[in-house]
């Protein structure tokens, strides 16, 4: 039985009440795989201050970090798909496994492990705000190519087996997600651990080829479907690092659809890129979460020191500040409207500019330098 949710909208103003002389900006990714140490420290060493974890194959929480062994998902998950029906209960792989041990190959059983094996993150620092999370994919009615994340959700869904070594799914527990994607969404926002705050977003969408309807339908489905992944690092190769044209579509529509900036997988030389910057009054899980939820945070690519000291808007005039001389952009569903060099940005809108901008949002860069910060966007209509 799913729910009742009270929310009516996402969060039109975002920024509003922070009182930026004590606000904490804090880094996180809602899409950043992290299933070795060697990960863990490299995100730990540049910055990452609140952590939520998103890894599949399972699409099972790593949280708390310190908790996870070598082994953790190998010998058992609570949560898991089977039959066609979601099972929110403990598995024990080795003991479900057995019953068809003879069908695999030889030796295959034994390599099953008894024991969890050492912690995977040994150090992970006293008082890191950190949240479950996860990558699921792989729904039973929708396109394969549609994956999102659930910040704050401890539901797990696909399992280990993703190369069909000991055959799961062919005795019915599946790989991936395979329900309906809205049974599926119902499932992962009832398992928020956190009522205020969390929800799912949809990553890479340009990546995934996802049209707009598909993009309108998920936005419309929850207000907990909080929005895009505007910039994935993890796709640049393909050249769909970038989903800002479906995020500037989605908004010219009406739709309120906060934007998220990721890594997805580090690359060898493990530089983090595509971060999100949460604005709370204290480090805590909940506040990060909450943060997420009404679109208090801003984007940046490269997180290397540039930060905005302010971002408001009155209904009236949109006002920003970043901690140095940048050049602003100011995006709206008319392309970009406004721009300039400073370290202060001010717009002010004028009689017939609602329906014609539809929102705002800015973009500020240091000309010639990779960092570029972007603002959640302010709803006109």
């Amino acid at each position: 039985m799913r729910k009742e949710n009270h929310l009516t909208e996402r969060n039109r103003r975002p920024y509003a009440g922070i009182d930026w002389t004590t606000v904490r900006q804090i880094q996180g990714a809602t899409h950043v795989h992290c299933t070795t140490r060697e990960d863990f420290d490299a995100l730990l060493r540049q910055g990452l201050g609140f952590a939520t974890l998103a890894n599949y194959y399972p699409s099972a929480p790593y949280c708390p970090a310190a908790e996870i062994c070598e082994n953790s998902f190998r010998i058992g998950q609570k949560g898991f798909v089977e039959g066609g029906r979601f099972r929110d209960d403990e598995i024990s792989f080795r003991e479900r496994i057995s019953d068809w041990r003879e069908t695999l190959g030889p030796g295959v059983f034994e390599t099953l492990p008894e024991t969890p094996g050492s912690r995977l993150f040994p150090e992970v620092p006293a008082g890191l705000p950190e949240a479950p999370n996860a990558e699921h994919h792989s729904f039973a009615d929708i396109t394969p190519h549609l994956h999102i994340c659930a910040p704050g959700s401890d539901l797990a869904s696909g399992h280990f087996d993703v190369r069909r070594q000991f055959g799961l799914d062919a005795h019915g527990i599946t790989t991936g997600f395979q329900l309906p994607w809205r049974e599926a969404f119902e499932l992962l926002l009832d398992h928020l651990v956190t009522p205020e705050g969390g929800g799912i977003t949809v990553n890479h969408p340009h990546w995934s080829y996802l049209p707009l309807k598909t993009l309108e339908m998920l936005l419309d489905f929850d207000p907990r479907v909080l929005g895009i992944e505007v910039y994935n690092a993890n796709c640049d190769d393909s050249y769909s690092g970038s989903s800002e044209t479906e995020w500037d579509l989605l908004l010219a529509s009406g739709r309120q659809c906060f934007g998220f900036f990721t890594p997805d997988h580090l690359p060898r030389s493990r530089v983090w890129r595509g971060r999100n910057i949460l604005l709370v009054n204290e480090a805590a899980p909940e506040a990060c979460l909450k943060a997420y939820r009404e679109g208090n945070f801003y984007g940046a690519i490269t997180g290397d020191g540039l930060r905005f000291e302010y971002i408001g808007f009155d209904g009236k005039t949109l006002q920003a500040r970043a901690d140095r001389k940048v050049f602003w952009q100011m995006i709206t569903a008319q392309g970009i409207s406004a721009e300039g060099s400073s370290q202060e940005f001010f717009f002010t809108l004028r009689p017939g500019d609602r329906e014609k901008y539809r929102f705002l949002r800015l973009t500020a860069r240091v000309l010639r330098e990779p960092e570029k910060l972007y603002t959640q966007p302010f709803m006109l209509d």
